[in-house]
């Protein structure tokens, strides 16, 4: 872990900015580039720089506020930094595990366990755009016909991407404009030509928008690869037949395949459902050529209620989100995922099986959630102590989101911050 102490007598020469972008999104201002911190570094022979988070202290050495800055590490003969920040790099501190047990409850349930006199309730960070798809009540119309059966020999895990040698952690992504609608081929190529480099898979939820044929072209760009979702499991034969013809039946592409997202935790299906609709998307999968992992994603308080969903899935796919959790700070973002994990863990069949984060991250605007807050610094805090639990499988966690979901309709149960996501703050080219 690295820490850099600041002297209060440096701000002065600093002029550091901390300022937020508008409140009002039509007429935000960007965030102020903060100066860099110089450090001379005697062990150190070339100049080096990259985020830590930093601690500003008085003239007594008592410490007054904590901030991600850039910080520049230059050997003793060098005058200026030449190296260019290298912005996947953070370092942060990230604190042991408490010993409190984590507040949960049952999908499905209102008695709500508590810990500490506080009670922890996940609210999903996906929802579908209301126009054009289809309306959620077209969504559960009808049931899926297949049996629920589920037994096959599970898929091998694909090879993880990498860059430059090194594996990488996934994010999620949306198809859709701020101001409605789809977005274009294009569109999704100026996104990827973003983020594509930072993150390996690259996780969509359906296949609306025609999204998975131009997910691909942009991935196939940049050598990415892509973990598709069955969104509707009233309609799994149709969206296998999209997928196959978005990816142009090149399955090498194709990480994971959900069925799927946080059904059984909102009410969406029940656990039979569930399971039914795996097994039935697993069958056409096959059929169509696809033979990598086919999942069930539901949020860790379905899976340890349900471990079955787990169970019959390839590997276990949970949604885990510390900061609705209003007893994790984000400094405890890391620690709490990989205590979930373990909980989720201990129910399984097979305490061996691979569990996979398919979605976590921190807001970086809204309303505070008891100790989780949200802000640029917070998430930025988060995000590395997530990212610090998963130093050895970077590819066994997906980062909630690539870019902020104007889309969506701030709401007050998920404290304001549904649109606020996007990594470092980012907003699409089309939302700016």
């Amino acid at each position: 872990m690295r820490f850099t102490t600041v002297s209060l007598t440096l701000l002065s020469l600093l002029h550091l900015s901390a300022g937020q972008p508008h409140q009002h999104r039509a007429h935000r201002h960007p965030i102020p580039k903060r100066d860099k911190i110089t450090v001379t570094d005697t062990s150190r022979t070339t100049t080096t720089e990259f985020p830590e988070v930093v601690v500003y202290v008085d003239q007594h050495n008592r410490p007054l506020r904590t901030a991600t800055e850039t910080v520049v590490y230059v050997p003793a003969s060098v005058e200026t930094p030449k190296v260019p920040v290298p912005m996947t790099t953070t370092t942060v501190f990230a604190p042991a595990p408490s010993s409190k047990d984590v507040p949960a409850h049952h999908s499905g349930s209102s008695a709500a366990l508590s810990s500490n006199s506080s009670t922890f309730k996940h609210v999903s960070t996906f929802e579908p755009i209301p126009t054009p798809l289809p309306s959620k009540s077209s969504r559960t119309s009808s049931h899926p016909s297949t049996s629920t059966s589920t037994s096959s020999i599970p898929s091998p895990p694909p090879s993880p991407p990498t860059s430059g040698g090194r594996a990488l952690h996934g994010v999620t992504y949306s198809p859709y404009k701020g101001a409605g609608g789809c977005k274009s081929a294009d569109d999704v190529a100026r996104d990827f030509a973003l983020v594509a480099n930072d993150y390996g898979v690259i996780r969509l939820y359906g296949v609306d928008c025609d999204q998975v044929a131009t997910a691909y072209a942009a991935a196939k760009k940049h050598g990415n690869k892509l973990f598709l979702g069955i969104f509707d499991i009233h309609s799994v034969e149709q969206a296998v037949s999209t997928m196959a013809a978005g990816v142009n039946n090149d399955w090498s592409i194709v990480d994971t395949v959900s069925v799927g997202n946080e059904l059984v935790n909102n009410g969406g299906a029940t656990v039979s459902q569930s399971l039914a609709a795996l097994s039935q998307a697993r069958t056409a999968l096959r059929a169509a050529g696809y033979q990598g992992p086919v999942v069930i994603v539901d949020t860790f308080v379905a899976m340890q209620a349900h471990p079955e969903l787990c169970d019959q899935s390839d590997y276990c796919a949970a949604n885990i989100h510390p900061f609705f959790d209003a007893n994790t700070a984000a400094p405890q973002a890391g620690p709490f995922v990989t205590s979930i994990v373990e909980k989720i863990r201990s129910k399984l069949a097979d305490k061996s099986k691979r569990i996979v984060v398919t979605e976590t991250g921190w807001p970086w605007k809204g309303k505070a959630n008891g100790a989780a807050v949200p802000g640029m610094d917070q998430q930025s805090i988060a995000l590395s102590s997530i990212k610090s639990e998963y130093t050895n499988n970077p590819t066994d966690v997906i980062l909630f989101t690539a870019f902020n979901d104007m889309w969506k309709k701030p709401a007050a149960s998920t404290f304001m911050a549904e649109q606020f996501w996007g990594m470092g703050g980012r907003y699409s080219p089309v939302d700016e």
